[in-house]
């Protein structure tokens, strides 16, 4: 597992992809990899700095945007991420955004997905129902990112306590009046219950909110 991430990882140079630089084994037989330094530390330790939520103009421009341009990129070589988190999300000493952690993602150039992987709060609705793995993995990549944006504005994530996510609706995604529509849309597209449904990451890209 930690060959494959190693491979993977060392092949994707983006400037919204925290780089891999080298890795070796020490003298305690011991893997090290040498990354790109984050200065502000995960978006994860942000939110709490900034109350747990954003405004969403800066979700939008802040987050979203470089996000999303790391995610197309990732998917045009193939690569499939599958833990898409606010702790797998870096910020640069000036506060450029940088995607990682790489430990369960796929290329699928070389290989097919035939586990879940993710952590439970933002994995899609087909990985909890076990739905064959031909379903397109992107997808998955995509409604973690929609459950990123809604928790970023909201403040917490649309999907808790088990929440069946094959029946959310936009009528079950309660947004504050501070989220504007063309945000809440955003949101709605990318958590599409039918993966087929789902924009691709250069289509969410080219959406009115961003």
């Amino acid at each position: 597992r930690l060959k494959r991430e190693i491979e993977i990882h060392v092949q994707l140079v983006h400037r919204h992809v925290v780089r891999l630089y080298a890795a070796f084994m020490d003298a305690g037989d011991r893997v090290v990899l040498v990354q790109e330094y984050a200065a502000q530390g995960d978006l994860y330790g942000f939110m709490q700095r900034c109350g747990g939520r954003m405004p969403p103009e800066q979700v939008a421009d802040g987050v979203m945007r470089p996000f999303l341009e790391a995610l197309s990129y990732l998917h045009s070589r193939g690569v499939c991420h599958r833990d898409i988190k606010p702790e797998n999300i870096l910020l640069s000493q000036n506060w450029r955004l940088l995607l990682a952690d790489f430990g369960v993602s796929i290329d699928l150039n070389q290989e097919r997905a035939v586990t879940r992987a993710g952590t439970e709060g933002y994995m899609a609705p087909e990985l909890m129902m076990h739905t064959p793995p031909h379903c397109p993995r992107p997808a998955q990549d995509i409604w973690a990112g929609g459950v990123l944006a809604y928790e970023l504005m909201v403040g917490f994530p649309p999907v808790v306590n088990g929440f069946v996510r094959s029946q959310m609706t936009p009528a079950s995604l309660h947004f504050p009046a501070s989220v504007p529509p063309a945000a809440r849309d955003f949101v709605i597209a990318a958590l599409a219950p039918d993966p087929l449904e789902r924009p691709t990451a250069a289509q969410l890209l080219r959406h009115p909110w961003l």
